[in-house]
């Protein structure tokens, strides 16, 4: 009886490293998968040679490891140079090519409008493939962390506390050395003064950079200032954690949760629906899409903007706080949308004063007030209000659009709770099983060009699921030899020979047959 034993570590294989890949491994689909992409319109870098100069690497071979990577939570530029020496599969797809760490750094940050384009090229197939209909999407964001620790982000209020910790300490050394001036000199005192010098010297120093601080701050739109990633910010993730980070939307299609589109939003979700209903329908050339969406995108104006568009948008109506048990509310108020008036309990128009900009939980938006001449001597005044001048009712000016999305999610809310199953999968698929809880790159358009990589494997994994490995592989050598001739023409290859030919057409009848 005796333990498993292993071969010789000399022994000689005689198998090469096609024979070590499995037929259905994930670096064979990523291999085929890049092949078929027309990589020389997507605008990658060194698609053309230069008639001087190091030879590069190709951008197929940098796109694949990258995609590879991603799908199984290797993305730090020095692991997957390591893996291009250790993993069989990774030698196997870059046919023993090793980039270093800074090659892979350097071609994931300079190819991000590349890298969209490819991640729009393949949505475009899934729809040809009806994978993707277009008909349903949903719109939800993350908090994801940035290269900037929270201790180089700073605010008005953060700046103002370092300074008045600054000042205290200042005056505690001012004080210790009044008393030592006060003492007689002796060496001891002599050294505790230089050094109580030396410290007030610093603390003048901390105190001018954190006022140059506050000047920046002052200057910067939002009163916030990241040194690390400058456009970086402080975020809430959960439970009032604030980190430095950024906001990530994504757009899913209802039928196979497949990612429709991926960009940056601010600090919060304002401003992403409107931005995310234009996007979605530039990447899928459809005008009429329903857009479901969380209560965080319910804005008047965004509202309208998408339904203008031709998006018709399901997002949750906030959660208005409670009225007033007596008297009148605003409901009791009926609103004339033919002449833009109101009409109140004792049956007296109320008619537009004003419009201004009302400013409320960082959003703003434009309101009109109503009133009317005859509170004064109004029999039910005391029912109403106690104002001198009488009641006033404000409506926002883009209220119409905000009451048809309500009354719609109000309708149809077996379909509004679809919203859930559709769009919170990938995010438990980036954050638990592919560690994607940061981003490796800096700015929002490299912080949405790595999450694109990863939407672009996340679409491919769950392409193979849904089609079947077989039927996937058959789809994309068929456009592999669509593309085929195309190459050769951009590249300069002599045409194949009739041998060629004949080969090629039966290995591709072999595959789709």
């Amino acid at each position: 009886m005796h333990h498993q034993r292993g071969k010789d570590r000399q022994q000689l294989f005689l198998t090469s490293l096609d024979q070590m890949v499995e037929k259905d491994s994930w670096a064979r689909l990523v291999d085929l998968f890049v092949d078929a992409l027309p990589i020389h319109e997507m605008g990658f870098t060194h698609t053309r040679l230069n008639k001087e100069g190091n030879l590069p690497y190709h951008p197929a071979d940098l796109f694949k490891l990258l995609l590879y990577g991603y799908r199984h939570a290797i993305r730090s530029a020095n692991k997957l140079a390591d893996a291009c020496k250790i993993n069989v599969e990774v030698m196997w797809l870059l046919k023993g090519l090793r980039p270093s760490a800074r090659t892979i750094n350097y071609f994931r940050a300079n190819n991000g409008e590349a890298i969209e384009k490819a991640h729009q090229h393949f949505v475009r197939l899934l729809q040809e493939w009806s994978l993707i209909e277009g008909q349903t999407v949903a719109l939800d964001g993350t908090k994801i962390r940035a290269q900037n620790s929270l201790k180089r982000n700073f605010n008005a209020r953060k700046i103002r506390r370092h300074l008045e910790y600054i000042d205290g300490k200042m005056s505690d050394y001012l004080a210790q050395l009044d008393d030592l001036d006060e003492e007689r000199p002796t060496p001891k005192r002599k050294r505790e003064r230089k050094e109580l010098t030396q410290k007030i010297d610093q603390l003048q120093a901390r105190r001018e950079a954190y006022e140059d601080l506050a000047e920046q701050v002052e200057a910067s739109p939002d009163g916030q200032l990241s040194l690390s990633d400058p456009e970086a910010r402080a975020v809430i993730l959960h439970r009032n954690i604030v980190e430095v980070g950024y906001n990530l939307q994504a757009i899913i299609d209802e039928r196979y949760k497949l990612v429709v589109d991926i960009f940056c939003a601010g600090v919060n979700d304002v401003g992403a629906l409107a931005r995310g209903s234009k996007r979605v329908q530039q990447v899928l050339k459809r005008k009429f899409i329903d857009l479901l969406a969380d209560a965080g995108y319910h804005h008047g104006a965004e509202l309208a903007y998408a339904e203008r568009r031709g998006v018709r948008p399901f997002v949750a109506p906030r959660r208005n706080p409670p009225q007033k048990e007596k008297g009148f509310r605003k409901e009791d108020f009926l609103y004339n949308p033919a002449d833009d008036t109101y009409r109140c309990p004792a049956q007296k128009l109320l008619t537009p004063e004003l419009t201004f900009r009302r400013i409320s939980s960082q959003r703003s938006y434009r309101v009109r007030r109503y009133g009317t001449p005859h509170c004064a001597g109004c029999p039910l005044k005391r029912r109403c209000t106690t104002s001198d001048i009488g009641r006033k009712i404000e409506r926002p000016l883009h209220q119409a659009y905000t009451d048809r999305n309500d009354q719609r999610v109000a309708r149809y809310k077996e379909f509004y709770r679809t919203r859930q199953e559709i769009i919170e999968h990938i995010f438990g698929t980036w954050k638990r099983h592919w560690g994607m809880t940061y981003s490796l790159l800096k700015g929002k358009q490299k912080v949405g060009t790595e999450f694109r990589l990863a939407a672009l494997a996340y679409n491919l994994l769950r392409t193979r699921t849904i089609l079947g490995i077989d039927d996937l592989r058959k789809r994309l050598q068929a456009l592999l030899a669509l593309i085929l001739p195309y190459l050769r023409a951009i590249l300069g290859l002599p045409a194949p020979s009739f041998f060629q030919k004949t080969l090629f057409s039966f290995e591709i009848y072999r595959a789709v047959s």
